[in-house]
């Protein structure tokens, strides 16, 4: 393979694997914020997720262009190593180091992603919770009526004196 378009595919592939470890970063600071319940700060986070997640779109067609250039068509890692099998083993070897790392990455983006979204139900379901309790203490008593007829409240008269007529 050519040292300069070899040189390139990696840069693009060092590229996108930054920006994978960026984006694990962000997703451990979602998982904080989840676990700290600031949810004030998440739509932010979820910005930067979203930019992050766009910039990795435009590393990836980069590098699909210099995989096309390089030989012609769309290859993927494994392909890539598999050209160099018997050619150049030094080129090989650092594809498969990187190989390894977005392997890894990916992994533990796939986890983050999966802890964050269990903390997302729990929080709703601790919300809905809440939400009830709140509905609960404020709902008018008029409709707990016991087997007498009579409402179950347990008010207390205002009067210190009571009158027996």
């Amino acid at each position: 393979m050519d040292e300069i378009l070899f040189r390139k595919l990696v840069t693009a592939i060092d590229k996108e694997i930054a920006a994978y470890e960026k984006l694990k970063e962000l997703f451990e600071e979602k998982k904080e914020l989840l676990k700290r319940a600031k949810s004030g700060d998440l739509n932010e986070l979820d910005n930067r997720i979203i930019a992050q997640n766009n910039a990795i779109v435009k590393l990836n067609k980069s590098r699909q262009k210099l995989s096309v250039e390089t030989t012609g068509k769309n290859c993927t890692m494994t392909e890539f190593i598999e050209l160099l099998e018997d050619t150049d083993t030094e080129q090989k070897e650092e594809l498969l180091l990187r190989k390894v790392k977005i392997c890894k990455i990916s992994d533990e983006l796939v986890l983050l992603n999966n802890q964050n979204v269990e903390l997302l139900k729990h929080g709703i379901i601790i919300t809905n919770k809440m939400l009830e309790t709140i509905v609960d203490a404020f709902a008018p008593q008029g409709s707990n009526y016991n087997g007498a007829g009579k409402t179950d409240s347990h008010d207390l008269d205002m009067w210190t004196v009571n009158e027996e007529i």
